[in-house]
């Protein structure tokens, strides 16, 4: 059952005090309803840069109006208690809600622990009032950006990796095997020609790939509900899928135990993936892609 609240005044944390409420608050020349969808998703798109989008010397609180047409009908309590952890760069969601999938749903995750696959119970987002999103699953960044806001720390982290990886990226397009990194070919005595060449391309791209990934989502949708298998999807910070893979929910919840440990990288969850629609050639992000490294 979905859950209400009041404006008060001494609701925690504070109206306004999380960093996407505050943005929702930047323009109030629409109407609540298109303010809050508009700001939310301009938010989002920002990506990294979203930080800056805050004016952090505004201190005055949020009026009783502001909070009551614009903050208040945006989340539940719940729902807010969950997004003011901050870090929230793993969920498991449920768009699929027909007349027989309560039980289809419960034998999904009943031997899924939540801590483990994306780090709490209120991380599974379950109720048909909320989450009926159908294909349209993106909705949920609507509700949740802080799902795209990586910890304090890992986005600079990201970013020198980035630098790295497509530095490795751009010398082996260049120049082939021979500038390949050397700690890349010293277990590959056993690859010769294009076998080698071929290896050491996804070794590369894949690492290129990987330093956009802030975080996952398990979608649970009506494939997943008739194959047994979600669709596990590594996000960027736009929320873009990096790649994606159906999996068994065990496997699936497996992911949080390996991104702890940094492992995912090498997992076949991610190297089997897709590539999302956004890094294939034509999509945004498509300068990524070794044969436009090439050419370029």
């Amino acid at each position: 059952m979905s859950d209400s609240s009041s404006a008060s005044d001494d609701v925690d944390p504070p109206w306004a005090s999380l960093a996407a409420e505050k943005y929702l608050l930047s323009d109030s020349s629409e109407s609540p309803d298109q303010q809050r969808r508009k700001l939310v998703r301009q938010y989002v798109k920002a990506g990294p840069e979203r930080t800056a989008l805050i004016d952090h010397s505004r201190t005055e609180s949020p009026t009783a109006a502001q909070i009551s047409s614009i903050l208040q009908p945006w989340r539940t309590p719940a729902q807010r208690d969950t997004a003011r952890r901050g870090t929230i760069t793993a969920a498991w969601l449920r768009t699929c809600y027909s007349p027989d999938s309560d039980e289809k749903h419960e034998s999904l995750i009943e031997s899924v622990d939540m801590e483990l696959a994306v780090d709490g119970e209120d991380r599974l987002f379950n109720d048909p009032e909320l989450y009926d999103f159908g294909a349209n699953w993106q909705q949920v960044f609507d509700v949740f950006p802080e799902l795209l806001e990586p910890e304090e720390g890992y986005w600079e982290y990201l970013q020198e990796q980035q630098r790295e990886s497509m530095e490795a990226l751009r010398a082996f397009a260049q120049g082939g095997v021979s500038r390949a990194p050397s700690g890349l070919l010293e277990n590959l005595s056993s690859l010769q020609g294009q076998e080698l060449e071929d290896y050491i391309a996804m070794v590369l791209q894949s690492s290129v790939h990987a330093a956009y990934v802030i975080g996952w989502l398990v979608l649970e949708d009506e494939d997943a509900l008739h194959t047994g298998k979600p669709l596990l999807m590594f996000l960027d910070t736009q929320g873009r899928v990096v790649r994606s893979i159906r999996v068994l929910a065990g496997d699936a919840a497996g992911i949080g135990g390996l991104w702890l440990d940094g492992s995912w990288r090498e997992s076949t969850e991610w190297e089997d993936g897709d590539l999302g629609e956004e890094y294939k050639q034509g999509g945004a992000c498509e300068g990524l892609l070794l044969e436009n490294v090439r050419s370029a």
